[in-house]
This record gives structure tokens, sequence and C-alpha cells, in this order.
């Protein structure tokens, strides 16, 4: 199968690196910006016509801009995939039609590294390469089937996630360097201390809450527990909760000004 990405920035990027490896799929990309020596580059014709698998893997900003191009273009037989942002299956229909096979996806960067939590949709569920693409999908990660409707939740956890949690573990690296470590041994405790955590939290998962985990490591009247009640007593877990948020009401914002 032939893979297309009209757009070749991070997510693509990505995509393509947990991808690469498979047999049987083939790769080529068109880009007006970037240039990737290892993917042959295509104009926009060239790719629809090679590519039985079309990613739109733009910007919100320029995804109507791309969809007027396609519109024109023969596309029989082929699947259209959009990670976009904000912007439903209904939207890309406007200008490519309720025939044209539509999955909508929300990864994230772990997709390169086949650890992606990622959402998927379609309007087409019984169409043969739709299915396929859930199949490929699902050796990048977990793959969930998820309703529109919570697309801008999961936009919020999972797509945007990797980076409050990357936000969160700077606050412990900037803590660190008070010892006056080389910045590459810093990161090294700090991925020592994520993986520590979530083996921790991965063997003990069905058996204790998350509650129940920090308990078990929070000894009575010692530093976990003091640190615990500042983060309890300022809320901090409300702030947290309100980072969610704000991303979730930007996606739907997005949503909302869509056809716009």
């Amino acid at each position: 199968m032939n893979y297309g990405f009209i757009g070749f920035g991070n997510l693509a990027t990505a995509i393509y690196q947990g991808l690469k490896n498979e047999d049987n799929l083939r790769f080529a990309y068109f880009d007006q910006i970037r240039k990737n020596v290892e993917l042959p580059f295509l104009q926009l014709e060239e790719l629809t016509a090679f590519a039985d698998v079309i990613f739109l893997t733009v910007k919100p900003q320029n995804l109507t801009e791309v969809l007027q191009q396609l519109q024109p273009l023969p596309r029989d037989g082929k699947v259209v995939v959009s990670p976009v942002a904000g912007k439903s299956i209904a939207f890309i229909e406007n200008y490519l039609g309720k025939v044209q096979p539509i999955v909508r996806i929300m990864p994230n960067l772990a997709i390169a590294y086949k650890k992606s939590v990622t959402a998927f949709a379609t309007h087409h569920p019984n169409n043969e390469r739709v299915n396929e693409i859930y199949r490929v999908l699902t050796k990048l990660g977990k793959v969930v089937e998820v309703d529109e409707n919570d697309f801008d939740l999961f936009t919020s956890v999972f797509g945007s996630g990797p980076a409050f949690i990357l936000a969160f573990l700077n606050v412990f690296r900037d803590k660190i360097r008070e010892f006056n470590l080389p910045d590459a041994e810093i990161d090294e405790l700090l991925v020592q201390l994520t993986e520590g955590t979530l083996s921790y939290f991965s063997e003990n998962r069905s058996r204790c809450s998350i509650e129940e985990l920090i308990r078990n490591v929070t000894s009575k009247g010692g530093t976990t527990e003091a640190g615990l009640n500042y983060y309890y007593e300022h809320h901090i877990d409300q702030l947290i909760e309100g980072v969610l948020e704000a991303a979730k009401n930007r996606s739907i914002q997005m949503s909302n000004n869509e056809l716009n």
C-alpha cells in the first residue's frame, strides 16, 4: 500500500518513522517548505495519483487550501486520513464529498516509537482499506475508536498530553540543576525516574488504584507527605486539570470555527 503525506512536519515525520520498516508500505510526500531526503518528493497531483492513503498532515489553518487543491483530483479507491486538530470529518466532506472514505485520527509524537495512544473515527467503517489503516495503526501503539464528539477531550489529554508531561518534568529538571550535574546526566536521571515510576504503576495497576500507589510510598510525617500536602493545599491538581480544559476548549473553538 502506498502512503502519501501532504505536509511533512513533525507529526508526518513521526508517523513515517513508526511505519518505515513495515513490509509492503511505500511512502512519498508533498511539502511546499520542508524537504526530506529519505522520501520521494512529488507534486500534489503526482502524490494523489501515487497514494492509496493520503495523510493530511498540515496545520489547521492550511487545511482548507489543501482540500481545495485536492477537490478536483481523481481520488477513487483512496482513503484520506486527517490528524488535523479541531477539523471534523464533516468539514472535510464539504470539499471531498461523502463518498470519499475519510479517517480522522489523533495520535501523538510517541507514534514514532510505537508508543502512541491514537484516537480513530471514520464514516466508512466497512471499507477494507479503512480497516487496514486501523490495523496498521495498532502496530504503533494503542488505538481507541472514539466518537467524534470526544475528540476535543482526547486531543487535550493524549494529543497535547506529552507536552504537558514534559513541562512538568522540566520543573524537576530545573530543580536537579542545583546539584551542578552535567545536563546529560540530569536528563538520564529524569528518564530513570520516569521509567521507574511508570514500571511501578504498570506492575501494580491491576490490584491498586493510583491513589493507593501514592499512599504506599508516603510515610506519615515524611518528606513525600509534606510535598503532597503542599500539592493539594495549593490545588495544583486543579491547575493541571485547567491545563487540560484549556487545550480541550481550544479544540472546541477550532471545531466551532471550522466552517468560517
